[in-house]
């Protein structure tokens, strides 16, 4: 199977901050690096040595004490993480019988090693459900989201 998307594994780490600063900033508005560090349990320390590697790597565009956006690559890659971790859920409630609160925690775990390929699979075995199991809409193959 050829996959259109390219394959790129990201750490634990790099896909919780990603994730978190999707969720973070809204509109205009830059997520905070505080705000990052309680979001993943982290501390601001941490959280700036992040940003300043996911900058180089173009992942965000971050300037120090100033908040931070996600570049496109950098939403796409969350977009991807959310897309992983709510097909995850799916898959673990529906099929194993997980509760829905120990299917999120399987998926933080599981959606950072997933393949593309293991993505389309899951997706067509689970007849590309739409929404996770709390009724998040699960983002498109293609990495857009559900209208």
């Amino acid at each position: 199977m050829v996959n259109s998307k390219r394959e790129k594994h990201l750490g634990k780490a790099t896909g919780d901050v990603l994730k978190a600063i999707a969720v973070l900033q809204t509109g205009s508005a830059d997520a905070a690096p505080s705000e990052i560090a309680l979001r993943t349990g982290t501390s601001r320390a941490f959280v700036t040595k992040m940003l300043k590697a996911m900058h180089a790597e173009g992942l965000v565009a971050y300037e120090a004490y100033r908040g931070v956006r996600l570049t496109e690559e950098g939403e796409r890659l969350a977009t991807e993480l959310s897309r992983h971790h709510r097909l995850l859920e799916r898959f673990l409630t529906d099929i194993l019988g997980f509760s829905p609160e120990s299917a999120h925690q399987e998926a933080e775990r599981l959606e950072h090693v997933i393949s593309e390929e293991f993505e389309e699979r899951l997706a067509a075995f689970l007849n590309h459900p739409t929404t996770c199991p709390h009724g998040s809409p699960i983002p498109n193959a293609d990495g857009s989201w559900p209208k």
